[in-house]
């Protein structure tokens, strides 16, 4: 009894000391976040579960991952509205999330102050984590780079009739981004939809876009439209050629934003700053060739085509976030009519 008695005594000394800021009495303190996050990406499974791995194991936080296209991600967020069970969508471009500013939350985070100007929300919602863009892809066995096309309008040739692969606009995220991008080109207009209308002629539609490179790749179609970062890895494998349409296309940032009234705030908020410090945009270009980091002063993959040497449109971000049901609305008729 003695010995605990003393003991006791003991204890509470240093817990005294320590309230008065003894500074030989270090105590641990409980971490200032959740010890969970779930993640809803559309993003490819390698480069996410590198990037949950590093962050639990970094933050001791354990990270639940949902993989989905974005669009199926998004209709998942808005039915779970009154009881969220996300706390991130992380993937696909801006205008996804942007579409439905109800369903998130605002986060500046400090590490904006590094990341290019041209590639932060003015709103406040997206913490944009790479950069990236909308290409048309070959096969190199199946098609010479003196017969590819060269614009999106090239594609519409009858001799490409039925040999274009291109995902649902309703179901991807980047699908929707090209499918904007013809109509900024060609007229947010009934000539513009016409364009897409004879694009869609020459096209087999699917339900996912990393069938588009996959497909291509294999030698399954010779042709497809697809963004960059999925194509990149089978370019430097040698078997799909890349190419940035001279009519023009986007460079946009992700999507990554905090579901609003999700169940782990505070890690939510911390991951954010985890994907735009300095080591985690670094080691986006190390490991994951493909997509463009957003933080200044990080060198994009040496492989990798510069904005400046191809034609970027002025992508409009409002509007297509603030159309998105009408545009799906219309590329549907579109789809029945051509498929």
């Amino acid at each position: 009894m003695r010995l605990n008695h003393w003991l006791s005594l003991c204890v509470m000394a240093v817990l005294a000391l320590a309230a008065l800021g003894d500074p030989g009495i270090a105590l641990a303190a409980a971490p200032d976040h959740e010890g969970r996050l779930v993640l809803y990406t559309s993003h490819p499974p390698d480069m996410v579960d590198a990037y949950a791995k590093r962050f639990g194991e970094t933050y001791g936080i354990q990270v639940t991952t949902v993989k989905a296209g974005t669009g199926e991600l998004l209709q998942r967020v808005r039915a779970e509205r009154e009881r969220p069970q996300g706390d991130i969508l992380w993937g696909g471009f801006a205008d996804t999330a942007m579409s439905a500013p109800e369903l998130f939350q605002p986060y500046r985070s400090k590490e904006l102050a590094y990341i290019q100007p041209g590639m932060r929300d003015p709103n406040g919602f997206n913490s944009p984590f790479v950069g990236g863009t909308m290409v048309i892809v070959y096969n190199k066995k199946l098609v010479s780079a003196a017969d590819a096309p060269k614009s999106w309008a090239d594609l519409k040739h009858p001799k490409w009739a039925k040999k274009v692969i291109h995902a649902d606009p309703a179901k991807s995220s980047s699908a929707y981004t090209a499918m904007l991008t013809w109509l900024i080109i060609y007229g947010k207009n009934d000539e513009g939809w016409r364009f897409v209308e004879e694009l869609a002629r020459n096209q087999v539609v699917v339900q996912k876009s990393s069938l588009v490179f996959t497909q291509v790749g294999n030698g399954e179609f010779p042709l497809g439209v697809t963004y960059e970062e999925g194509a990149f890895r089978y370019v430097l494998a040698g078997s799909l050629g890349m190419i940035y349409p001279t009519d023009g296309t986007p460079n946009l940032p992700d999507g990554n934003v905090i579901i609003k009234n999700g169940p782990n705030p505070k890690a939510a908020r911390l991951f954010m700053d985890h994907l735009l410090s300095q080591e985690a945009q670094e080691r986006l270009v190390r490991d994951f060739p493909g997509r463009r980091p957003t933080r200044q002063g990080v060198k994009l993959h040496p492989e990798m085509l510069p904005p400046e040497k191809f034609k970027v449109i002025d992508y409009d971000l409002v509007w297509a976030s603030n159309t998105r049901n009408e545009n799906l609305a219309r590329w549907k008729e579109i789809l029945i009519k051509t498929q």
